[in-house]
């Protein structure tokens, strides 16, 4: 997949129902363009490590997701393996993200655990998926997921256009979720581990 840098903040249930408006053409946001019609996801994802702890597979160098995704869309069931590298850069995570699709998932576990790893979390996430784009901000599109994650209501936005300077992306995610009324200030920068935690 390559390079995606995404912001997520947490959300009221006011302000979780008002964007849930406007993704699904209730409400209209002056400028926003929906690129896709709103899609239901739900994702389970499984996290495996080697080590017994984040601090010893950060010391190790292991990469930060190690990953197997169930994703239902529709009626369409997939499933995925992912390795992701994560740094943060003011609070806003860029991702370095490796992901193939997987036709037998269990062949994926089988081979994790022979080679001695371990699954040590696991998420579940209720999603409604959209891209938009925003005339302010032409040339970028955004990948909109306002989710339930665990039961925490969130709003996740994310950019993986790869020709544009990681500064004017940062910059243009703050900007972006402020047309919800919501403050970048208010990002969560932890990962979804430590939240759940």
């Amino acid at each position: 997949m390559g390079r995606e840098i995404e912001l997520k903040v947490p959300l009221s249930e006011e302000e979780y129902d008002y964007i849930k408006s406007v993704i699904t053409r209730k409400a209209k946001v002056e400028g926003l363009e929906l690129c896709s019609d709103c899609e239901r996801l739900l994702k389970s994802d499984e996290y495996y490590s080697r080590y017994a702890s984040r601090q010893e597979s950060r010391a190790a160098g292991e990469p930060q997701v190690i990953r197997i995704r169930g994703e239902l869309s529709g009626d369409k069931n997939s499933s995925f393996f992912c390795i992701k590298r994560k740094s943060l850069e003011n609070g806003i995570e860029l991702n370095r993200e490796d992901e193939t699709f997987v036709e037998k998932p269990d062949v994926i576990r089988d081979i994790l655990t022979l080679s001695g790893y371990h699954k040590f979390f696991e998420k579940k996430k209720d999603a409604l998926s959209v891209y938009c784009s925003w005339e302010k901000l032409a040339g970028l599109h955004f990948h909109l997921e306002l989710e339930i994650v665990n039961q925490l209501k969130y709003i996740e936005v994310e950019v993986t256009e790869e020709d544009c300077p990681a500064d004017k992306v940062r910059h243009a995610l703050e900007e972006f979720i402020a047309l919800f009324g919501l403050d970048a200030k208010n990002r969560d920068s932890r990962s979804w581990m430590e939240i759940l935690a």
